[in-house]
């Protein structure tokens, strides 16, 4: 009876340890993304002061802990407690290693917040404050009231374009060019409804086809400039007044939204006012004056870019 008592006590002590050790759980051994700043003078600095129009560059590093990482983002802090989603990408990579390129805003304040998340959500962020340079004084622009160009199949109007001193070529002498010339224009049909189209040489580098199907010499080019076009204004037009009052480039820096910026603006329709940044950070508007719908036809539009 004693040795069955003792046995019993045993056995209910076991237990008790067995139900007083910690639950082995697996989300507490993963452990999220790291992700830092590059060092190096040539990248804004927390807490940096910039006029508006000028650069802020920022390098960012992060590499999974285990798990890929799987989505980067990049968002603006208002001081009024709104967000702007600058950036939101998707990818599946052990590591990250990005020098992103924008420019200071209007804005008084800005918290810049870059985050990683990984295949486990999970999830490191770091940020750094940039303010408004209050002595900012706004830009001046090139302005040229009417360009004609022609799209793809007609041979009287060329179909590139410098932006900074308004002058069109034809495909036979853009190679020659080639680095000034931050615009071209095709048409197409997409869905059976007229395009009439903005885009640029970095088009085809950026995993679409239409430039290099209809001017194959691109890819012939050393360089290629990639302009992003505005697309949110396709839902969201921008009155045509907003072209016309624009003296110097305060309008142009307000009106381009980063996250909207794509490859190429189809349905480029009469009386539409475009935004767009060239690959040099130039920021700039078109407004569209006749677009003609087929593709040896043309298309007249106006332009005011920053000098």
């Amino acid at each position: 009876m004693k040795n069955n008592r003792l046995q019993f006590i045993l056995k209910l002590l076991t237990i008790s340890v067995f139900f007083e050790l910690p639950a082995c759980n697996k989300d507490d051994e993963k452990i999220p993304p790291a992700i830092s700043f590059k060092e190096g003078t040539e990248f804004t600095q927390d807490s940096a002061v910039v006029k508006v129009g000028n650069k802020l560059i920022f390098g960012i590093q992060a590499r999974g802990s285990g798990a890929n990482i799987t989505n980067f983002t990049i968002k603006k802090l208002l001081v009024d407690g709104s967000c702007i989603t600058v950036m939101d990408t998707g990818l599946n990579s052990e590591s990250l290693d990005v020098e992103k390129d924008y420019y200071q805003n209007m804005e008084e304040e800005a918290e810049w917040t870059f985050t990683v998340m990984d295949k486990n959500r999970l999830s490191s962020q770091v940020s750094r404050t940039v303010y408004k340079d209050p002595d900012s004084q706004f830009g001046g622009i090139y302005y040229y009231p009417s360009i004609i160009m022609g799209y793809q199949s007609n041979t009287q109007f060329g179909h590139f374009l410098d932006p900074f001193t308004g002058k069109v070529y034809f495909e036979d002498s853009a190679a020659l060019f080639h680095t000034d010339l931050h615009i071209l224009v095709y048409f197409f049909e997409d869905n059976n409804l007229a395009s009439p189209t903005f885009s640029s040489a970095g088009e085809m580098d950026n995993y679409s086809t239409e430039a290099m199907t209809f001017y194959p010499s691109i890819s012939d080019w050393q360089t290629r400039p990639f302009t992003l076009w505005d697309i949110s204004v396709e839902d969201d037009p921008i009155p045509a007044e907003v072209f016309d009052q624009a003296f110097n480039d305060s309008l142009l820096i307000v009106s381009f939204d980063e996250v909207w910026g794509k490859k190429k603006f189809k349905w480029a329709t009469n009386s539409r006012v475009i935004p767009f940044k060239t690959a040099n950070g130039k920021l700039g508007l078109v407004k569209v004056i006749n677009a003609e719908s087929s593709d040896s036809g043309t298309i007249e539009f106006a332009v005011k870019i920053q000098q």
